[in-house]
């Protein structure tokens, strides 16, 4: 027998583009909660929107639609800020936020980030492949930091 779990969640924010309950399917809602769909190893591989009263009982959450809309609300205000901080860690390092990356920027950024990390005593057991992985790695979650509070003001 196979045992099936409940998705996970993580708030994003919330929206008054998407005014349609993705889960019970009611319209005209002043406004919807976002929901990142967690996988098992907790990130996010989809985003979902719930009215109040539905993101409550998806996420089991005593205090009902007013509690998920505070909760979102905070959620929503960090999702900002953490796009802003991507958004300055990315222009720190000379990196994009979309698009193609050229082998020059990636070098120029693998050789400041190198540079500002050396003085750490696992610096110098770094190759350059581990310097690239961690630019690249920097990159892909600042990226989709900048994605999530992309969701924020996008229609549904």
């Amino acid at each position: 027998m196979t045992q099936t779990t409940a998705p996970a969640f993580r708030y994003i924010g919330v929206t008054d583009e998407c005014v349609v309950c993705q889960r019970c399917g009611k319209t005209g809602l002043r406004s919807t909660v976002i929901l990142a769909v967690l996988d098992a190893d907790q990130n996010a591989e989809d985003v979902t929107y719930y009215g109040s009263t539905c993101a409550a009982r998806a996420l089991a959450v005593k205090g009902g639609g007013r509690a998920v809309l505070q909760s979102a609300r905070w959620a929503h205000e960090r999702t900002l800020s953490n796009a802003e901080d991507a958004r300055q860690m990315l222009a720190h390092y000379g990196l994009p936020e979309a698009g193609e990356l050229d082998k020059y920027t990636l070098i120029d950024a693998q050789m400041k980030y190198a540079g500002q990390h050396w003085g750490s005593t696992w610096a110098s057991e770094q190759t350059g492949l581990q310097w690239r992985a961690m630019v690249l790695d920097m990159l892909a979650r600042c990226r989709a930091q900048i994605a999530e509070a992309a969701l924020l003001t996008a229609a549904a």
